[in-house]
């Protein structure tokens, strides 16, 4: 019995042993690995044509911060919206309500025909034909 027993503890202490060691992966470098990749970058220098420098002021420095940001007075979110739309709008309404009925929905068919109540042959010359090509 005590064999047994022996034999089945040293059997799963080796399966947990392998385990163990099969979760640690080999470290092999892939080559599909694209940050394994090295590249070149080529420093390239841009002729405009002109000197810069000629342009720009006496002790000009690209790094140094000419505006202060901190200087400029920002709109808060409540202030720049403090129009009242109540009048404008019907009474009870609640952009943010769902629609309780499947009639409360709208919906836009392509086939429907829209009326602007726009003569356009007033507003164009006599004879226009869109067709034709001129």
């Amino acid at each position: 019995m005590k064999r047994k027993s022996l034999k089945t503890n040293l059997i799963m202490g080796l399966l947990v042993a392998n385990a163990a060691f099969a979760s640690t992966p080999i470290s092999e470098i892939d080559e599909l690995v694209l940050d394994s990749v090295d590249y070149i970058e080529e420093e390239t220098d841009f002729d405009l044509g002109f000197d810069t420098a000629d342009y720009l002021p006496e002790d000009f420095d690209p790094y140094k911060m000419y505006v202060d940001l901190q200087a400029i007075d920002f709109i808060e979110e409540e202030e720049a919206f403090k129009i009242k739309t109540s009048k404008y709008l019907p009474e009870g309404f609640d952009a943010f309500a769902y629609p309780s009925h499947v009639a409360d929905f709208n919906y836009i068919d392509a086939l429907d025909e829209v009326k602007l109540n726009f003569d356009t042959k007033e507003n164009l010359p006599e004879g226009f034909n869109p067709y034709i090509k001129r």
